[in-house]
């Protein structure tokens, strides 16, 4: 289905949404295992959609309508949220829990008391709403904590005083989800409204964002009106076939990844952006896509190093051009959403798979990205090929795990220092909570279904108290589970006191020691 709104004369030529175009975007998500995918295209006052394949198989369709879970890109909405507050004193005079002289140095723990900590008083003490919302307080991702569904925002703040930092504030970009979820704790704290309500009432009816949810629930409830909400989905390359995924419903990702929305109404979004429009002051615009912190590492970023975080948006350069934009990823859905200010040029890309469809929407908006800025065909990138090579090598490197993670060890056939019954036991860590070691012949099992991200982790024995952990994350290819390092340390009694897991990359190889648990 195509749909076409232009409001203006459009200096933009480029033949998208025709039959070839269509071709391509087909071939690629047969090729990725894509089952559906939107598409919005800025061009100055012109947008236009396009969408392609399934949003709930059998049959149904995708549409420009069609709600997803937008993920990360929701990070902008939560600091423009802030920009409102910092921005109108008439609107913090009516809150009664809002500071009168708040500003973007206003630091989380005199919003949020003894609610938020970090692992050292004196950095907690530090922390700023700018910190926070540009990646750099010091806290890595801790992605493999993420909580159940029974956790609230609150849970989850109380609970980052016991995840390790990896760097002190504002010497290093390390990404952290939870901290966005901490912000959008103290705009509740200080607006007494869930932030989803804020965001409703101050940006998205006033941009017309009219089919814009903040939980799966309110998203459902819309299918009275007519609203179809995307199912997620996972290719199992064994049985050739998708394989639906969980509905994403877990309330503390709030301000870091809740929204649930569709094209048509993110091009409204990336409009206000693009154009520096209200509700937005212009002051807030100009701090909102202002740099924080570089980096180098490329992650999943297509774009030449360095890069740089502003303020829940990504910005990058490319053939000289200033990109202003952040991706979403989440249990079977991926988003893109950019703009190119100084060519009043965006895009948003909404696909029902994690990680394929973001790798179909990086081949299409780094084409899309080429045609409008004349890049000679001798210069262009084939990223279809570029990514199917990192994921060959990646896969790879994981085949090889026990060689790259134990290069040189003394006495590789050996057995376990203990039976393997002896490892086996409740563990817990305050920060990533239980984990539960069970023994199945050679092998001990963990499983964290219930987590943000459902895993089970499979630990074999290497070498003496030298193990590998296979994160088995529910529905992945098992050429991509995640394998790392894993150990026990003994007590006073020889007996098995704790399991060491390396969950988190930041930490150069400190490991979240759980501590079994005493009966």
């Amino acid at each position: 289905m195509e749909q076409n709104n232009v409001n203006g004369h459009s200096r933009f030529r480029e033949p998208y949404f025709n039959n070839e175009f269509n071709a391509k975007v087909q071939r690629l998500m047969d090729a990725w295992h894509v089952p559906g995918l939107a598409i919005g295209l800025i061009q100055g006052s012109s947008t236009s959609f396009k969408a392609y394949g399934l949003a709930q198989l059998p049959d149904i369709a995708v549409t420009p309508e069609t709600v997803f879970f937008t993920a990360s890109t929701t990070k902008a909405f939560t600091a423009a949220s802030v920009s409102l507050l910092v921005d109108n004193a008439d609107l913090r005079s009516s809150l009664n829990h809002c500071p009168s002289n708040l500003s973007w140095q206003t630091t989380l723990s005199s919003i949020l008391g003894d609610e938020f900590a970090l692992d050292d008083d004196a950095i907690t003490a530090r922390i700023t709403l700018e910190d926070a919302l540009s990646n750099q307080t010091g806290l890595p991702d801790h992605k493999f904590s993420f909580k159940p569904k029974s956790a609230s925002v609150r849970d989850v703040v109380r609970s980052l005083r016991h995840l390790p930092r990896a760097a002190q504030p504002r010497t290093r970009y390390l990404y952290s989800s939870y901290m966005f979820s901490t912000v959008s704790h103290a705009m509740e704290t200080m607006t007494s409204m869930s932030l989803g309500d804020f965001m409703k009432r101050n940006l998205w009816q006033p941009l017309g964002m009219t089919h814009t949810y903040w939980t799966p629930a309110e998203a459902m409830e819309a299918r009275a009106w007519g609203t179809v909400l995307a199912r997620g989905y996972a290719w199992s390359e064994a049985n050739k076939s998708f394989v639906e995924e969980p509905v994403p419903d877990f309330p503390a990702v709030s301000g870091a990844g809740a929204i649930i929305s569709n094209v048509v109404d993110y091009a409204k979004w990336l409009q206000c952006m693009m154009t520096q429009s209200p509700p937005i002051s212009p002051a807030a615009h100009a701090t909102l896509t202002t740099p924080r912190i570089s980096f180098s590492a490329p992650g999943n970023n297509p774009f030449p190093a360095p890069h740089s975080y502003a303020l829940g948006w990504f910005i990058d350069h490319y053939r000289g051009q200033r990109i202003v934009w952040h991706s979403g990823g989440w249990t079977g859905f991926g988003t893109t959403a950019m703009y190119l200010p100084d060519h009043q040029w965006g895009l948003v890309m909404m696909g029902n798979t994690r990680g394929s469809s973001h790798c179909v929407q990086t081949i299409l908006f780094m084409g899309m990205l080429d045609d409008l800025l004349g890049t000679p065909d001798d210069e262009r990138i084939d990223w279809n090929v570029k990514l199917q090579e990192r994921l060959s090598q990646r896969r790879s490197d994981i085949a090889r795990s026990a060689q790259l993670l134990y290069p040189s060890l003394p006495c590789p056939t050996c057995s376990p220092p203990h039976p393997y019954q002896a490892y086996a036991g409740d563990y817990i860590h305050p920060g990533y909570g239980n984990l539960v070691l069970e023994c199945r012949g050679d092998s001990l099992f963990a499983s964290r279904l219930a987590q943000e991200i459902p895993m089970v982790i499979r630990m074999v024995h290497v070498c003496k108290e030298f193990w590998l952990a296979t994160l088995m994350t529910l529905n992945e290819d098992p050429r991509d589970h995640l394998v790392i390092r894993a150990s026990f340390k003994r007590g006073a009694g020889n007996e098995v006191t704790q399991v060491g897991l390396d969950l988190e990359p930041a930490l150069n190889g400190n490991m979240i020691w759980f501590s079994r648990k005493v009966i």
